[in-house]
């Protein structure tokens, strides 16, 4: 039975699986493919995906992940028509502004980005709208850098009254909930939080990446949400790709890019030792651990994924102890640089 969690001191109860529909249609743009598929594979693709997301609200998924960049929401929107459950699903969408090489924010990017969701989703209200700022004047190679990050920080000033004041009008219009920032780094998450102007962060908070740790606990002194993003680091924390060794020479998991984070894995492995359940369920029940996490957005592409989330969400967590024996290592190792995410 689904489990569900509190964003933060608000009303909004969230389940703890939040379906992530960045790749769960053919026309996915946020996939790295290794082959090219015809037109009988996608359509396959397409229907397993519909399959997935109906799993997924049957299951009692309360939560749905999109943007309008995916590639994916036409799905969405036409599943969602005409869905029973239709009312009950609390949507999250992304905004991104300003882009990495734009000058300032732009208001009308955030009310568009909202309009756009509510007529393809078919709702009365966006529940949480996650906000990615990439610039101002941030080059993509940049991305990570902590020059590009402190252009980000020091534009807080200037972009947060046009923010507030934009996003506090839709929500009068009964348009939106709540606003979370999406960070790049805690750093950053740090500042934004400091504004006063978020509801809660969105970061990757994973066995690999757990340095949002801390950040977790300020969350909850504060009665804010999190959303953890990529719990399974794109596949590599699942049983399919945990052991690199067997992999068919055609997976991603065996780019260079991945060699540092299969080091890690090593060294948090023999500190912890093996789980008594399977990886994938690990991992997930890893990222619900600490009480600050409302919801794991996680992209279930199949109705084999989707089951393996929803066996994750049985209330029996990781404690903090182990939380905290995974983040003072990887704080003493190094945690693999972010700026090679992009050729992943």
């Amino acid at each position: 039975m689904m489990r569900y969690r509190q964003f933060g001191n608000s009303d909004l109860q969230l389940s703890e699986i939040c379906f992530g529909a960045m790749r769960f249609t053919s026309t996915a743009s946020h996939v790295t493919l290794t082959e090219s598929h015809d037109r009988e594979q996608e359509e396959a693709q397409n229907r397993e995906g519909r399959r997935a997301l109906e799993a997924a609200l049957a299951g009692g998924v309360n939560c749905i992940h999109s943007s309008g960049d995916y590639g994916t929401r036409w799905m969405l929107s036409d599943i969602l028509a005409q869905h029973p459950k239709r009312k009950e699903i609390h949507h999250v969408i992304k905004m991104t502004s300003p882009d990495y090489e734009e000058g300032g924010f732009d208001p009308q990017v955030l009310r568009d980005s909202v309009e756009d969701a509510l007529r393809d989703l078919h709702a009365d209200r966006i529940a949480i709208v996650q906000h990615l700022q990439r610039g101002p004047h941030v080059p993509k190679a940049e991305a990570y850098a902590e020059a590009g990050d402190q252009r980000r920080i020091d534009a807080l000033p200037d972009m947060v009254g046009p923010l507030q004041e934009t996003f506090e009008a839709l929500r009068q219009e009964g348009k939106v909930g709540h606003l979370i920032t999406f960070p790049h780094t805690t750093g950053y998450a740090t500042a934004a939080l400091d504004t006063g102007v978020y509801d809660g962060v969105a970061h990757f908070f994973n066995l690999i990446e757990p340095e949002a740790l801390p950040l977790l606990d300020r969350l909850k002194r504060e009665g804010k949400g999190f959303l953890a993003i990529r719990p399974l680091l794109q596949g590599m924390l699942t049983d399919k790709r945990i052991d690199r060794k067997g992999l068919p020479e055609t997976d991603l998991k065996l780019r260079a890019g991945w060699d540092s984070r299969y080091a890690l894995l090593e060294k948090i492995r023999e500190r912890i030792g093996e789980p008594n359940e399977p990886w994938t369920r690990f991992a997930l029940k890893f990222a619900l651990a600490h009480e600050a996490v409302t919801s794991l957005v996680a992209s279930g592409n199949s109705v084999a994924q989707v089951e393996a989330l929803l066996e994750a969400c049985d209330g029996q967590y990781p404690s903090r102890e182990l939380l905290d024996s995974v983040h003072a290592l990887v704080e003493e190792v190094g945690m693999p640089p972010k700026a090679d995410l992009f050729g992943l």
